[in-house]
């Protein structure tokens, strides 16, 4: 797994680490239209505020095998910040949409990486695109790059999605409909964040929607967070419990077996299975058919 994903769903850079601009401490990502930001790695949320240069900003402190690192998501924009401080977030979780706040010059994310913590002369700055998508900090092959050139979302994808996904394999392909026969719109590179939008069962696999004829099969992707709270789910386990309660305290009230079965609640990550119980949702086991 990479340490640091794709803080965006585009890896358009337009600007780079220092080079030409030996005060630029970051790098800049832009593309035109909606664009979510996800948090480059699970950590906790250090500041959450309007600055007058980074403009709407968000900083997160990591501890990734005993190092302190830090991220900065700069010139968001306005209003949509939707982490504070003291918030904790996990990796690949939208906490902003790009924007031109600040003292900017066009919509972009500027992105940076700290090894250590953050300070006024940014001396722990180290270059995001040697860590962006690698597990390790060493060298990939500089192909893998999402080479898509449709990645415009719904206009309210930002009130209206299941949560978000990482792209678990190298230029994985990505589909116009969701099945395997359909038209081949691009790749996707390995630790990209992406919104996950909808689903869809083809008789033999989920397809996850990332954005407007987007579609990514689930072999690709690893879920970081469904909100989903209607449906019907396929439980693969025979015997799963169902409690009372959305707690594991509350006493076993049913168990359900393999199959299709109705889902009418939600409570955080726990669903309820229509006569049965609540069961807490586990994408090893469940998956959303419709």
């Amino acid at each position: 797994m990479a340490k640091f994903i794709y803080p965006t769903d585009t890896t358009r850079v337009t600007s780079g680490f220092r080079g030409d601009r030996p005060d630029h401490h970051g790098v800049d990502l832009a593309e035109a239209g909606d664009h979510p930001i996800y948090a480059a790695a699970s950590g906790k949320v250090s500041r959450s505020y309007p600055s007058s240069s980074y403009g709407e900003c968000i900083m997160i402190v990591h501890t990734i095998d005993g190092v302190i690192w830090e991220t900065v998501y700069a010139h968001m924009r306005s209003g949509s910040r939707t982490v504070k401080e003291g918030d904790y977030v996990t990796q690949g979780q939208t906490i902003g949409v790009m924007g031109n706040t600040g003292q900017s010059s066009g919509q972009h994310l500027h992105f940076e990486l700290h090894k250590g913590r953050w300070d006024i002369n940014k001396s722990n700055a180290v270059n995001p695109l040697d860590y962006l998508g690698k597990g390790d900090g060493g060298n990939t092959d500089p192909t893998d790059v999402d080479t898509r050139q449709n990645i415009s979302l719904p206009s309210d994808w930002l009130t209206n999605n299941l949560g978000w996904l990482q792209c678990m394999q190298r230029q994985s392909w990505v589909y116009k409909e969701p099945n395997e026969f359909a038209e081949v719109v691009g790749k996707i590179p390995l630790g990209s964040g992406h919104v996950y939008l909808a689903n869809a069962w083809d008789g033999k696999r989920f397809w996850f929607k990332i954005a407007n004829d987007n579609w990514v099969p689930e072999t690709a992707m690893r879920i970081e967070k469904d909100g989903k709270s209607k449906g019907v789910i396929w439980n693969e386990w025979n015997g799963l419990e169902c409690y009372h309660h959305a707690n594991y305290n509350s006493g076993i009230r049913d168990r359900v077996g393999v199959g299709q079965w109705e889902i009418e609640f939600r409570d955080n990550n726990w669903i309820y299975i229509k006569d049965k119980g609540w069961v807490e949702f586990d994408e090893k086991i469940i998956r959303w058919i419709r």
